[in-house]
């Protein structure tokens, strides 16, 4: 095994070289299927969703799959919303799409080792920065994973241990979520606990070429992890709390899944029980 840890310089290098690579075939989208334990005393309570990773120019992005769907569904009702009511009614609409599931962030990452994770709560585009220069202990031996020739390194994130398969056939130094600075493309990575598999399942080309990073209010990540719990806690609270002045809601109009009338207090009762049995998270600490 011998010890990665990239220099600014190494980050430059092997940013140089997937530039050349993705110049001569296009902005790339790597996609992902994530498999993830919600419940930690459930092994049966595994997800799967896909996730998009881009490769642009100047950065990266990484998003799922389901949040890009939701986006699209959310403008369109917005648009409708706000032809008939007004500024208040898309407003309405964007609380619904910032308080949404967990899988509502998009991670920036950058050739020198650090990203940008964002997530709106309430109405509001939060952000913090991240220095992702993991260490990374590499295998010296070789294997080969879904066809491509790849090494294994291990590295400890998030109060997770990692083991990732990456390949230098594709040379680029990216991978799922925040991690990167490898050689080569992570192809999978999973934690040591059996709860987190990231595995690559398509490599495709996109049209777009560059995608402008949106503006964000900066806070610190400890401050965004407690906004974004709470948030998933309450809900209808984080809603009420970011509506205008003089706006309510009907509660007539809500009710459960058999037609019957449900106060929001009711909501959040369930919502609450639901995230007792959503208690994992990818980062522990």
């Amino acid at each position: 095994m011998r010890k990665l840890n990239f220099t600014l310089l190494t980050f430059a290098f092997l940013f140089i070289a997937t530039n050349l690579w993705a110049q001569a075939s296009g902005s790339y989208r790597f996609t992902y299927e994530f498999v993830f334990q919600k419940d930690t005393n459930d092994v049966h309570s595994k997800t799967k969703e896909l996730y998009f990773l881009d490769v642009f120019k100047d950065h990266s992005s990484f998003v799922g799959a389901n949040k890009l769907r939701m986006d699209k569904v959310m403008d369109s009702m917005g648009r409708v919303i706000e032809s008939r009511f007004g500024s208040n009614g898309g407003m309405a609409v964007n609380m619904m799409r910032t308080n949404a599931p967990s899988t509502g962030y998009v991670i920036y990452k950058f050739p020198d080792g650090t990203m940008e994770y964002q997530s709106a709560i309430g109405g509001v585009l939060y952000a913090y920065n991240e220095d992702m220069n993991l260490d990374w202990d590499i295998s010296d031996s070789t294997t080969t994973y879904s066809n491509y020739n790849c090494q294994i390194a291990t590295t400890a994130y998030g109060g997770r241990k990692w083991k990732a398969w990456f390949t230098m056939d594709i040379p680029v130094q990216n991978g799922p979520y925040k991690f990167m600075g490898l050689p080569g493309l992570i192809v999978k990575i999973e934690d040591d606990k059996n709860q987190c598999l990231f595995e690559l399942t398509e490599v495709g080309t996109i049209d777009i070429t560059e995608s402008p990073i949106p503006k964000a209010e900066k806070i610190n990540k400890a401050n965004l992890v407690k906004m974004t719990e709470n948030a998933l806690s309450k809900p209808i609270s984080a809603m009420m709390g970011s509506l205008p002045a003089g706006a309510n809601i009907n509660m007539a109009n809500i009710r459960d899944q058999n037609g019957n009338p449900i106060s929001l207090e009711d909501i959040e009762k369930r919502r609450q029980e639901a995230l007792r049995k959503n208690n994992n998270r990818i980062e522990l600490n």
